[in-house]
């Protein structure tokens, strides 16, 4: 939802995106920190397309190419700004449908010109004042989940999760009560992880590749496309690679994942673990 009305790109719509020869988005800019520049490919208002969009209602964008991370995988969306030569647009929601990233929002209020047409020339702006708060709280996630299965053992599978600005949920499969004295031991894990500052590596390998790594994570029933992102905290993925098979590589968190993380440790102060 974006300023309140709903806008979703239906199977009718990606059908007629994609029946115009339309491509799917490349969202491999997100990894970037920095303004990015795209064209607009398609306007869209919730009921159909139009070539040009002006006033003040919501209305969604599919762009050639976008820096924003589309909400999946339990990590919120990205806001910012998608500013053209006739107008600036506030993006309060971006999702994927298909293979299309819809950004939708509004034009900022003011006297300026409001409007923006398939075809423009735009630039992506990114809040990354937010995405640094969010980012950290994905990172630790993978802590989180390599520390649940060191301390309750292997049984332990991800059942989802949700990765806020302010906090982060992480659901998980194990069938009773988490004693207090494991709580202690989990936070114990994942707060020393934080205090050593260890390296997050993230690289783009094929699916097979990365299914031979040892100690793999990854969350059960998901399906992950080839190539696949693997993060691991603690040792590059070129040395995972070297050689998949080391048990070394279990005493660390290695995951199939597209998120967005931080390498910056020190923005991680403490974690504090709640069982609800």
């Amino acid at each position: 939802q974006a300023g309140g009305k709903s806008i979703v790109l239906d199977a009718n719509a990606t059908s007629q995106l994609r029946n115009q020869g339309l491509d799917s988005t490349n969202d491999s800019p997100k990894f970037q920190h920095k303004v990015h520049s795209s064209v607009v490919k398609a306007i869209y208002t919730g009921s159909e397309f139009i070539a040009t969009a002006s006033g003040d209602e919501d209305f969604g964008l599919v762009l050639e190419s976008t820096s924003f991370y589309a909400e999946q995988g339990g990590q919120i969306y990205d806001t910012g700004s998608i500013e053209g030569p006739s107008g600036s647009f506030t993006v309060n929601n971006v999702q994927v449908f298909a293979g299309y990233v819809l950004h939708i929002g509004s034009f900022l209020e003011g006297p300026d010109s409001k409007a923006l047409s398939v075809g423009d020339e735009v630039k992506c702006k990114v809040d990354y004042t937010r995405r640094t708060l969010i980012a950290p709280n994905h990172t630790c996630t993978h802590m989180l989940n390599f520390a649940l299965r060191e301390v309750l053992g292997d049984h332990v599978d991800q059942k989802g999760s949700i990765v806020l600005p302010e906090k982060l949920r992480f659901d998980f499969s194990h069938g009773k009560p988490v004693q207090p004295e494991d709580l202690r031991k989990i936070e114990y894990i994942v707060n020393q992880q934080i205090k050593d500052e260890l390296e997050v590596s993230a690289q783009e390998i094929k699916l097979a590749d990365a299914k031979r790594i040892n100690g793999l994570r990854a969350v059960f029933g998901e399906i992950y496309p080839d190539p696949v992102r693997v993060v691991s905290i603690g040792r590059k993925v070129e040395d995972l690679l070297a050689n998949p098979e080391s048990k070394e590589w279990l005493s660390i968190s290695t995951e199939l994942c597209g998120g967005i993380f931080t390498t910056l440790f020190y923005v991680i102060l403490h974690l504090c673990v709640y069982v609800i």
